[in-house]
């Protein structure tokens, strides 16, 4: 669900709904789908889990992550590589995955638990073991014949009792080299396809908050611009989450909720780059508004 505000002259586009705790990224993924490094860039604001990041900005997509500066901010496809299947086998083997900040960091698989009494187990889900199992489709198999009536120990039968529907067991369906190929070149280019519009939206000086825990934020130059004039001045007076979202009201910021101005009052000690950030901006403006008096006056 999103809703949109216009205040003033920006326009903000809230996402609602908590977003799922990133997962690492495995290095089999990285090897399956390559990564891409955007462009540096000067423009636009961004606050991770209310830390904010100066710029410049660089949108970076690893595998099936999309990082700024090396933080991971999103991950569209979930991913789960190799830990189950080394488990079944056994084996305890370590690999690398880029972690949050998109390092490299050693992973162990989980050891194998010990042999349990037989007993009736949940229906188990199915693991990514690979991008193949990505793009595997799954058919119900054919329901097994109802059991037949118990023969009692005089030779009659009793009746026989209703059996519950066995659940149907899905069958995989395997796909051609060919057809795989095309799934993976398509997953990585809607993947790079995002990682574009990210980067193109900051190019645009628009602002993002992104959050693992939060409601997702973004708005326009115009709105960010009116949260700049107002944020570090209340970010360094504020003595908790809620005062900090009264001064901000106070300044006609409305749309960030008190997670957002929780997360923001946990990072208080990043008011001095927002200071310095919005003192760069005001003699950006004044200088261009300098220059175009003497525009004016030359026609």
């Amino acid at each position: 669900m999103k809703r949109r505000w216009t205040i003033g002259l920006g326009t903000i586009l809230v996402s609602f709904g908590v977003v799922a705790n990133f997962q690492e990224v495995p290095l089999e993924t990285i090897e399956e789908l390559g990564f891409t490094v955007g462009t540096p860039l000067m423009t636009g604001f961004v606050f991770i889990d209310g830390r904010y990041l100066p710029p410049p900005y660089t949108v970076t997509r690893k595998g099936n992550g999309l990082f700024i500066n090396r933080i991971q901010f999103e991950q569209p496809v979930a991913w789960s590589a190799m830990d189950e299947a080394a488990a079944d086998a056994g084996a305890v083997t370590t690999r690398k995955a880029a972690d949050a900040d998109g390092d490299f960091q050693e992973v162990a698989a989980p050891a194998a638990a010990p042999a349990a009494a037989p007993e009736a187990a949940p229906a188990k889900t199915k693991a990514v073991k690979s991008i193949d199992d990505l793009f595997a489709d799954e058919t119900p198999a054919p329901v097994a014949p109802a059991a037949k009536a118990p023969v009692q120990a005089n030779g009659g039968e009793t009746a026989a009792q209703p059996q519950p529907a066995a659940a149907p067991t899905p069958a995989r369906v395997t796909r051609t080299p060919e057809e795989i190929t095309r799934m993976k070149n398509e997953l990585r280019a809607n993947l790079d396809n995002l990682r574009k519009g990210y980067e193109q939206a900051l190019a645009r000086g628009e602002v993002f908050f992104f959050g693992q825990y939060q409601n997702r934020v973004n708005g326009n130059y115009g709105t960010a611009r009116t949260l700049m004039g107002v944020l570090p001045q209340a970010l360094r007076q504020a003595q908790s989450p809620q005062d900090l979202m009264q001064l901000l009201n106070r300044g006609g910021i409305y749309f960030l909720d008190m997670g957002i101005c929780t997360a923001l009052y946990r990072n208080k000690n990043t008011f001095p780059l927002l200071a310095e950030r919005l003192e760069k901006i005001q003699s950006d403006e004044q200088y261009e508004a300098l220059h175009r008096g003497e525009r004016s006056a030359v026609h």
